[in-house]
């Protein structure tokens, strides 16, 4: 049996420019002397284009781009080729390129496997998925839409058409007309590369179109109280009930670092006595079901022998009148300005606040603080944890001491 041959080659046609003035990288495939043409979608500076080695010359970022993505379509035809071998079929150049673009497949769109992701992790809320995690991705979905609305006149953009390009532009339409900062457009496109991901798992495109995209997320400086601000917040005396409660929920978190959901729905059950004689709170977080084991410091038991007779007690089994998150923000606002207190508060600032103020300024290790926080890793609890000047203020002076004496 006379053995096939099989040639990849990539060239440029310089007789039909773009408007750009760059010629398009054509791919040529050939098989037993038939051949079959595509275009890769990129394209070049005829002065740039390295005729013996088809590829780029130089090391700019776009040399190395179209290069990788070069090298990555070499590698998807060698496989295409042995998978059609290993089927029994005759390997031909038409065969092989609609392999690689994928004909005869089903062609996924964006929206649709989007969609499909995000009813799968609704399904799962409370077995490793929490709420406000599939409330992300739908949002993210919804900028996705509008955004192939308004730059390609279409919700029904396929994955396969997905590219360097397009990751940028949405990106940038996430900062500007979605309004987003720096690091939440960020995390929308990291949660649409996971959508990438699946359809490159399942096969349902062929190269990945955030080979080339980096960015990181700038490091945001984490806003805490300062013990004399906290104690103001204490001493404070409210003649309006919501904002004395909503006050106490806040002192509360500032004394045992629960996020709002895991204050929430804190239950009878989550106190126990510990190995210390005293009691505890050993709760897994809701965000991540990570256990948390906290002690109850005084100041936060007062606050749970204040509400022990409240109502809430007799709906869900819940120890706290906790509001939602949305009204409680809004009444911390108006709390602090009531005590003259300047900083943006919200209810993660209370998480802020003992990790920085209450614990680590207080000499607590923060493997020890990673720990009641429900962290898995200490560089997670650093986040959090700046050390405040009162801290270094006090070190120093020890250090001032021990080279005294």
């Amino acid at each position: 049996m006379k053995r096939s041959t099989f040639n990849i080659n990539f060239f440029i046609k310089k007789k039909k420019l773009l408007k750009n003035g760059e010629a398009p990288i054509i791919l040529r495939i050939t098989v037993n002397g038939t051949s079959s043409e595509l275009s890769i979608k990129r394209s070049t500076m005829v002065s740039l284009w390295d005729n013996k080695r088809n590829k780029l010359k130089g090391n700019s970022e776009k040399a190395k781009e179209i290069n990788d993505c070069i090298q990555s379509i070499e590698s998807q035809l060698f496989n295409h080729q042995k998978n059609i071998q290993e089927s029994g079929k005759i390997v031909t150049a038409i065969l092989l390129k609609n392999a690689f673009l994928g004909l005869g497949e089903k062609q996924w769109t964006i929206k649709e496997l989007f969609i499909i992701h995000n009813d799968n992790i609704k399904s799962l809320i409370g077995n490793g998925y929490a709420k406000g995690t599939v409330t992300k991705f739908k949002t993210c979905l919804q900028h996705i839409v509008n955004y192939c609305n308004l730059n390609y006149h279409s919700d029904h953009v396929l994955l396969s058409d997905v590219d360097h390009k397009f990751i940028v532009g949405f990106e940038l339409y996430l900062k500007t007309i979605g309004k987003c900062q720096h690091n939440t457009a960020i995390k929308y496109v990291k949660s649409f590369k996971k959508i990438v991901r699946i359809a490159l798992a399942n096969d349902y495109i062929r190269r990945d179109p955030f080979l080339n995209y980096k960015v990181k997320l700038k490091t945001v400086s984490r806003i805490c109280l300062t013990q004399a601000e906290i104690d103001r917040l204490i001493e404070k005396d409210f003649s309006i009930k919501r904002l004395e409660v909503v006050r106490d929920l806040f002192i509360f978190q500032c004394y045992t670092g629960l996020a709002y959901k895991d204050m929430y729905s804190l239950k009878k059950e989550n106190i126990i006595l510990g190995i210390d004689g005293h009691k505890w709170i050993i709760k897994r977080r809701v965000k991540t079901k990570i256990e948390s084991r906290i002690p109850i410091l005084p100041q936060a038991q007062e606050i749970l022998t204040k509400y022990i007779n409240d109502p809430c007690h007799l709906i869900g089994n819940r120890l706290l009148p906790v509001p939602s998150n949305q009204k409680m923000n809004a009444y911390l606002k108006e709390i602090a300005d009531l005590c003259g207190i300047e900083k943006s508060i919200c209810s993660h600032i209370g998480r802020h606040t003992f990790a920085t103020t209450v614990t680590l300024s207080n000499g607590v290790a923060i493997e020890t603080v990673s720990k009641m926080l429900g962290h898995t890793e200490i560089q997670t609890t650093q986040i959090y944890a700046k050390v405040l000047d009162d801290k270094i203020s006090r070190d120093i002076d020890k250090l001032r001491n021990n080279l005294a004496s």
